[in-house]
């Protein structure tokens, strides 16, 4: 401690030390060293510092800080801008005369204008640091899935005569399958119908795009695949082997692999249109089958899942325990796990690399309809209505539902993880919810249709003569994000990047 008296030591610090704290230190220092120190700020910390002056907007804006930034959340680049941001949906927008309620539904007129208002924000981000600008944006994203209005929707409306089946999406394309035999095919950018699939003599069950868009390939009640033109919807070929209904398939680039209720599994060059394996070794119908291009897993009514070598044919595993068909997968080939679920109400996971089980999930009763698994987080949706989410380390374990005041009063027949960390759930009753899974808390509503049934085996919506197909988009930060609804819901595709 300094002797000198109170009044000297003031005097001190008016006169050396406080000049020194008033200078720009900042500045002075080497730019390489200035930015190795703002690293270590957080993002809101960085936005508040690029305030202090023009210098500190420069080295608190370099692209390398804010690329590490948005490496450490997974954020990547977007794609170019759609026809959608460009107002393909602008005069289709989804009303009451479709029975659909959207909750917060923003006026076109305000959405026009927020778009203009975020491209001109957002592009000069992008101009000073194209990965600051990106880190805005998807956090954006976030917090206009959890409070922001929905800026824009389209209603698609099938067959008069004719009801739905089942509806997918891939590739940009909307795949649906009617009970006339024909599948439709709708372009999402400007939710017009493309093209009309006709050759099936029965139901069609499944279908797949190519991720280049080339090939759509459909499995049927007619026993039959069929190979079609992604661009012309002409028929490439057909492929004739199974002896009863293909119930599921799965495409990895031109290679697809079909399950059918003749028991056996199906490899196709859907090129050549040849039959290159047959696995056969189920005692039921394959209802449900994945394939990385190496392993072909399968599940099947005999209560077993298979785990197959594509090339040799050898059924390397036979995983057993559950007690009812398998009509449910997930497969992660880089960590050698597959999740199955069944009729017996649990959801078991498995190492295919050693052949055994490393957790099991029991139901609340009632069987699983749904599944994802994000790292070593796994949800499942029951027919009671409610979604669990579970941890599959050590064994497994509880971790909580997502139920209450706000939940659903019918089966949820579908969910999808955002890349937001959010889950969006679809159900009998109508509605469309969204959850936060880390706080295991309800969100908002998104949709609500009219025609919602409230039983638990309900299907009023698929009974109807014109199913209304909704398809919402968030345009959020100049970037658009679609959720494709009516028991199908898809992760949002982010669409634009200024420049």
């Amino acid at each position: 401690m300094s002797d000198k008296p109170e009044s000297s030591k003031t005097q001190l610090e008016e006169d050396i030390i406080e000049p020194l704290f008033q200078k720009d230190f900042l500045s002075h220092l080497p730019e390489e060293v200035a930015s190795r120190i703002i690293a270590h700020l957080t993002p809101r910390d960085l936005m508040t510092c690029a305030g202090v002056s023009r210098t500190w907007q420069r080295i608190c804006e370099d692209d390398r800080t804010w690329r590490q930034k948005c490496l450490e959340k997974g954020y990547v680049k977007l794609d170019a801008p759609s026809f959608r941001f460009l107002g393909g949906w602008a005069t289709n927008r989804a009303n009451e005369e479709a029975g659909i309620t959207i909750f917060s539904h923003m006026d076109l007129q305000d959405a026009h204008q927020n778009r203009r208002e975020r491209e001109i924000a957002y592009g000069q981000c992008y101009e000073r640091s194209s990965w600051k600008s990106l880190y805005l944006r998807k956090q954006r994203i976030i917090s206009n899935w959890r409070s922001r209005p929905i800026q824009s929707s389209t209603v698609l409306k099938g067959h008069d005569q004719h009801a739905m089946n089942y509806l997918q999406v891939q590739s940009g394309r909307i795949v649906t399958f009617y009970h006339d035999n024909t599948l439709r095919i709708w372009n999402v950018d400007d939710a017009q119908p493309a093209l009309t699939l006709t050759g099936h003599m029965g139901f069609v069950r499944t279908s797949e795009v190519s991720d280049d868009g080339k090939y759509i390939v459909s499995g049927a009640y007619d026993r039959t695949l069929r190979v079609w033109c992604g661009q012309t919807g002409v028929q490439r070929d057909v492929l004739q082997g199974h002896t009863s209904v293909v119930y599921c398939t799965i495409l990895h680039g031109t290679t697809l692999v079909s399950g059918s209720s003749d028991q056996t599994l199906r490899v196709w060059d859907i090129v050549d249109g040849k039959c290159l394996h047959i696995f056969a070794g189920h005692l039921g119908m394959v209802g449900c089958v994945q394939f990385d291009g190496k392993w072909v897993v399968s599940g099947a009514d005999d209560s077993t899942v298979k785990v197959w070598n594509v090339q040799t044919e050898e059924c390397l595993h036979t995983l057993t325990g559950h007690t009812e068909p398998i009509y449910l997968l997930l497969f992660e080939p880089e960590r050698d796990l597959v999740v199955s679920g069944s009729l017996d109400t649990t959801i078991r996971v498995w190492d295919v690399r050693r052949g055994t089980c490393i957790a099991i999930f029991v139901g609340h009763g009632s069987l699983s309809l749904g599944m994802q698994l994000r790292g070593n987080i796994l949800v499942g949706s029951y027919a009671n209505s409610d979604v669990g989410v579970w941890d599959i380390r050590d064994g497994g374990s509880w971790i909580h539902g997502l139920q209450g005041g706000n939940g659903h009063t019918s089966p949820i027949t579908s969910l999808q993880w955002l890349d937001s960390g959010l889950l969006v759930t679809i159900s009998y009753d109508g509605s469309v919810k969204l959850w936060d899974v880390d706080k295991g808390i309800f969100v908002r509503d998104l949709v609500r249709l009219q025609s919602g049934g409230s039983g638990g085996g309900s299907l009023n919506p698929w009974r109807r003569r014109t199913l209304a197909i909704i398809v919402l988009t968030y345009l959020m930060s100049n970037f658009l994000s679609v959720l494709i609804t009516v028991w199908e819901t898809f992760d949002p595709a982010s669409l634009w990047k200024p420049g």
